[in-house]
C-alpha cells in the first residue's frame, strides 16, 4: 500500500498510523482528507474515505469550510511543511489565532520533495546552522489558546509508536473539545538526503531532532 512513495519516506508511515485511528475509531464513513499538493498528492488514490486535493497552502481554507458546513464530520488537514510554514502561513496563523476546529497533520522534511529538494523554512544546515536555524512552530503558536500542539518522529519503532499517540490524542480531542490541534511529523526523505533510508532516519534521531524538539507542546 502507498507503493508510489519512495523507498523510506514518512508519508507512507504516517498514512498506516492515520489509517489504523481512523479504523480504531470506527470514523471512515465520516471522514474527510484534505491534502495538499505535492508529495501529499500521491496518496489521494490508495485511501479508502472521501478526499480532497487542495491548492497549495490552502488546505485550511477548503477544511474550514467544509467543517462548517458538515460539523459531525473528521476532517483531516494534511499538508507537508514548505505548504504549512510558507506558502499556506497565513492560513495557518489564522487558523490557530481562532483556535478553529481543525486536525491538522504537518509532515516535515525541509524541503519541497516532489520538486527536486528545494529548501523550506524548517530546513537546518547540521554544517553551518548559523545560515540556516530552521523554524520551531512551537514558538510562532505560543501564547495561543490552542487544543493540541505536538511533535513526533518516523524513524524507528520507539518515535512511531509516540507519533501515533500523539496523532491518535490530536483525534480525540478534535472529535471531542473541538480547538485546533497540530502533530508535526519530523520524516526521513532519502531520495532528497541523497542517502539511504536508514541513513536519513539517523540523521533525524542524530541531528535534526535536537532542535526540533520530540514532545507535546500543548496538551
Amino acid at each position: 500500500m502507498y507503493d508510489m512513495l519512495c523507498p523510506g519516506c514518512g508519508h507512507r508511515t504516517a498514512m498506516m498510523l492515520i489509517d489504523d485511528i481512523i479504523k480504531q475509531k470506527n470514523i471512515k464513513e465520516k471522514t474527510m482528507l484534505a491534502l495538499d499538493v505535492a508529495c501529499c498528492s500521491l496518496l489521494i488514490d490508495f485511501v479508502a474515505y472521501d478526499s480532497v486535493m487542495c491548492a497549495h497552502g490552502r488546505v485550511l481554507d477548503v477544511t474550514k469550510g467544509y467543517k462548517t458546513m458538515r460539523k459531525d464530520n473528521v476532517v483531516i488537514s494534511y499538508m507537508g511543511d514548505g505548504a504549512a510554514y510558507s506558502i499556506g502561513m497565513e492560513e495557518m496563523v489564522h487558523a490557530a489565532r481562532r483556535n478553529d476546529d481543525a486536525l491538522v497533520i504537518v509532515i516535515n522534511n525541509g524541503l519541497y520533495s516532489m520538486t527536486g529538494g528545494q529548501i523550506t523554512p524548517t530546513y537546518i544546515d547540521t554544517q553551518n546552522s548559523n545560515e540556516y536555524k530552521g523554524f520551531l512552530i512551537e514558538n510562532l503558536l505560543n501564547g495561543f489558546e490552542i487544543s493540541y500542539l505536538a511533535r513526533a518522529a518516523l524513524t524507528d519503532k520507539e518515535n512511531i509508536d509516540n507519533a501515533k499517540k500523539c496523532l491518535d490524542k490530536a483525534f480525540t480531542k478534535y472529535m471531542t473539545t473541538g480547538g485546533f490541534n497540530l502533530v508535526e511529523l519530523l520524516s526521513p526523505c532519502p531520495t532528497n538526503y541523497r542517502v539511504t533510508a536508514q541513513k536519513a532516519a539517523e540523521m533525524i534521531n542524530d541531528s535534526i531532532s535536537k532542535i526540533y524538539k520530540i514532545k507535546e507542546f500543548v496538551s
